[in-house]
């Protein structure tokens, strides 16, 4: 039996490179599609307890790797009606984001709830907040701050997602105490 452990953890290797190899090859054809104004979205009844358990898979070693702490809080634990690959991205550009905004023993948290017939999703950092000179200009396309590889695009996709969804997303954010993006979308 032991001689299998080897093998076990090679095929985990292998499935979290196919994974990721499958998120990049999504995350091009995405930028392309935003690029030509063009977006399909596939909506499905997405068990939300799945939706977050695959999210952290997909970003617990980047936010180790930042030193910052990734903390989910499921208080819905239902349903939600969504393009499961399109609100990765979403979740995905929103963390990257706080990973390269924040310092070493910051926390990034995911906090699912419904509220007044909605599904909301907050996304939320103890970071240093957005600056000033970007507030109102967020999700317009190429608006960038202070990030050495950033094109400006990560949430100007994430804004044209989530209306696709036909949700909303709004900003909250305080200079030295963090930003928070909530999210909401029709419950099913």
């Amino acid at each position: 039996m032991a001689g299998n452990r080897p093998l076990d953890s090679r095929k985990e290797y292998k499935d979290r490179i196919q994974k990721q190899i499958s998120e990049i090859r999504d995350m091009t054809t995405e930028l392309l599609e935003f690029a030509r104004g063009k977006s399909q979205i596939l909506l499905r009844k997405t068990q939300i307890r799945d939706f977050l358990r695959e999210v952290e898979e997909l970003l617990n070693d980047e936010f180790e790797q930042a030193g910052m702490t990734l903390s989910i809080d499921d208080r819905f634990g239902g349903a939600v009606r969504m393009d499961e690959g399109k609100m990765r991205r979403v979740v995905a550009n929103l963390a990257r984001n706080s990973i390269e905004a924040c310092e070493k023993g910051s926390t990034f948290t995911i906090r699912v709830e419904e509220t007044e017939g909605h599904i909301t999703l907050q996304f939320a950092d103890d970071g240093p907040g957005i600056p000033e000179e970007m507030k109102g200009r967020l999700f317009e396309s190429f608006a960038t701050h202070g990030k050495e590889h950033g094109t400006g695009l990560g949430l100007a996709i994430v804004k044209k997602f989530v209306t696709e969804h036909q949700g909303n997303i709004r900003v909250e954010s305080e200079p030295g105490t963090g930003t928070s993006f909530i999210v909401e979308l029709p419950a099913v």
